[in-house]
């Protein structure tokens, strides 16, 4: 799976996910999930 902020390859159990219109988003750190956060809709897809 892919981080969406920063596209890095990311494991499903990395523990990092924030969910977004029934959508559930894995994240290399807590730094891209924060980005992701703040600004879901440039990220979703």
């Amino acid at each position: 799976m892919k981080d969406p902020v920063c596209k890095m390859e990311v494991d499903e159990s990395s523990g990092i996910v924030s969910e977004y219109k029934g959508k559930r988003y894995v994240f290399c750190s807590k730094a891209c999930k924060e980005t992701f956060d703040r600004n879901p809709d440039k990220y979703a897809k």
